[in-house]
């Protein structure tokens, strides 16, 4: 038995390649217009370089947004309680109104948090052009600091580039 691939398998390899680099390419562009689309492939002279993502954070500052996650009120052990995850774009960027956005909570929950709604999408929050916010529910067993955290997916765009963006948050909390 030959160890060599068959003849339609050396001549298919290379052509399942390419239909798998253009379908990554294809979705790099969802929601932005061609010219939008086309510019987020290659490097854009004036789009600005990726927030850092090294652990989360409650509130993240980059040249064209503001996200931050923060909580809203006082917390009680074993009651349903809400942080706040808000995206403010800034000068001539704005929220992509076709991209996706969703927020996943940490796979690893702190010690007695639960969340009643792991992963809530756009449909969830409310977003205009410029901002929008994501209530996000969760229930803390006991009293003591604890923390909520999660991704946040989402995409700003300019009339010449679309950034898709991943973003780590935590809030920290208090309950009582």
């Amino acid at each position: 038995m030959s160890t060599q691939p068959s003849t339609r398998t050396r001549k298919l390899f290379p052509a399942a390649t390419c239909v798998v680099a253009l379908a990554g390419l294809g979705l790099l562009g969802a929601g932005c217009s061609q010219s939008e689309a086309a510019t987020a492939r290659g490097a854009a002279a004036d789009a600005p370089a990726p927030a850092p993502q090294q652990g989360g954070k409650s509130k993240v500052e980059d040249a064209v947004y503001t996200l931050e996650m923060k909580p809203t009120g006082t917390y009680k052990a074993g009651q349903e309680g809400i942080v706040e995850v808000s995206l403010l774009s800034k000068g001539e960027y704005h929220i992509n109104d076709k991209y996706p956005i969703k927020f996943k909570v940490a796979e690893a929950a702190a010690e007695g948090v639960s969340y009643p709604k792991p992963l809530l999408k756009r449909e969830d929050g409310v977003f205009e052009e410029n901002k929008g916010v994501l209530k996000v529910p969760f229930v803390a067993a006991k009293k003591g600091k604890t923390k909520v955290a999660g991704v946040l997916s989402f995409s700003i765009c300019s009339a010449a580039n679309c950034l898709m963006q991943k973003q780590e948050l935590e809030a920290a909390i208090d309950v009582q």
